[in-house]
């Protein structure tokens, strides 16, 4: 499947990280246990990481564009294990200080998503892309199924949470090691970088406006490419209740124990990878990508409405979590990939990715702010927040202009013939 052995190691390197940073799932509670409101500080830790993502991604894109992938890489993947080593206390000030630490990492997806730009194009870029995206955008349930694998042979880490810190330090470890063996994909000429250009580059990203004009230059550059941004941040919003599936599973009427929920996350987990590598291995090159994406998000919002009747009944969670997992989950992939390859158009890939990372970051923050502020309410009102979004996203993809469609619409196949229709005035 990896033609490229270092497109191999990009995969594993991203999925260990958003396993590390995930495998606790429900023991996340051990840290907040003695505090009340419990669903919202959960929920709220990922969204202050967010927060903290929309700053240090645009720096560490452009760090990386300007020294190389490789600097960038090691310096991320040592910092994650630094971020962990708060959760050894299993108390609450832990957990805060590493979802903190942990936002300023998360650039490292930024690198990785360069990295498949350097080393791919077209629909290949698109397969991989949507693959990697997919294993970021999954690390709500893919760290959590990862987990599962320690709390269900030992007993003792479904009470404490130590055992699964400890599993996600030797994870931070070995993804240090990997990124010994990581081989430079930019080969672009190396310049110098100082450290007040990437304070500016940080500060600049908070500045929410003039990210927003940055993309509309590369919106002029590449005609559709903001469009399908904006398309990739609705989904957000659309999708964030994956990164509620915990408080649900837990705080909720099913009121799940650690070994209920391990068993849930293989589920789910098990159903997303096959989905999410069968439908990118074998089909995404022969779909029209906007119908795709309008067929599956309106199937979304039937799911997350029985997600609304799951409360009371493990039976139908597991009925409408089957269906989510095998065709909703493909979504963040499939638009992913698309947005990775109008941004490989526009060149500044690193930078780019960085700022599309952040503002991504941005959009999670918001789904993680509103769906904190929600579950305060009613644990089924963020999946009626989601499923409203996911009504925005068909009309958005319903409305997508002409120059977009060229990178949603065409098959492979098709895009084949246009190339040949272009190389022929050439060769003429």
């Amino acid at each position: 499947m990896f033609n490229d052995r270092r497109l191999l190691l990009i995969f594993v390197m991203a999925l260990v990280d958003v396993v590390a940073a995930g495998a606790l799932g429900a023991l996340l509670n051990k840290f907040v246990i003695d505090l009340p409101a419990k669903p919202v500080l959960l929920t709220g830790g990922t969204a202050l990481m967010l927060a903290i993502q929309l700053g240090f991604s645009p720096a560490i894109g452009h760090w990386s564009d300007k020294i190389g992938r490789r600097p960038a890489v090691i310096a991320t993947t040592i910092f994650s294990l630094l971020s962990s080593l708060f959760l050894l206390p299993v108390q609450a000030w832990g957990y805060v200080a590493n979802r903190v630490s942990k936002g300023a990492t998360n650039g490292l997806y930024a690198v990785l998503r360069s990295s498949v730009a350097d080393l791919t194009k077209g629909e290949e870029l698109v397969k991989y892309s949507g693959l990697l995206s997919f294993i970021v955008g999954g690390g709500a349930f893919l760290g959590p199924m990862v987990g599962a694998l320690l709390l269900i042979p030992l007993h003792e880490a479904r009470h404490d949470a130590l055992p699964l810190v400890i599993l996600m330090l030797a994870l931070c470890g070995l993804n240090i090691v990997l990124a010994l063996f990581y081989k430079e994909t930019n080969d672009k000429p190396k310049e110098k970088v100082t450290f007040s250009e990437l304070k500016d580059k940080a500060i600049s990203a908070f500045k929410i406006r003039a990210a927003w004009s940055q993309l509309s230059k590369a919106d002029e550059k590449v005609p559709g490419s903001k469009s399908i941004f904006i398309l990739n941040m609705l989904a957000t919003l659309g999708f964030g209740y994956y990164a509620f599936f915990v408080a649900f599973l837990t705080q909720s009427d099913l009121a799940m124990e650690p070994l209920d929920t391990a068993y849930f996350f293989l589920y789910f987990g098990g159903l997303a990878c096959l989905a999410n590598i069968v439908f990118f291995r074998y089909i995404v090159s022969h779909v029209n990508k906007r119908k795709t994406v309008i067929a599956i998000v309106l199937l979304s919002i039937l799911v997350q409405i029985g997600y609304c009747f799951s409360e009371s009944s493990v039976t139908l969670l597991y009925v409408v979590a089957g269906v989510d997992a095998l065709t909703v989950s493909i979504i963040g992939g499939l638009i992913g990939g698309m947005l990775t390859n109008v941004t490989q158009a526009g060149g500044g890939q690193g930078e780019q990715f960085g700022t599309i990372q952040g503002l991504g970051g941005l959009a999670s923050f918001v789904t993680a702010l509103v769906n904190t502020l929600l579950s305060g309410v009613s644990m089924k009102a963020p999946f009626i927040f989601c499923a409203l979004s996911s009504v925005v996203v068909v009309w958005w993809t319903l409305r997508l202009p002409e120059e977009a469609r060229k990178y949603t619409d065409r098959t492979a196949a098709e895009r084949k013939q246009d190339e040949a229709a272009e190389a022929k005035p050439a060769s003429a």
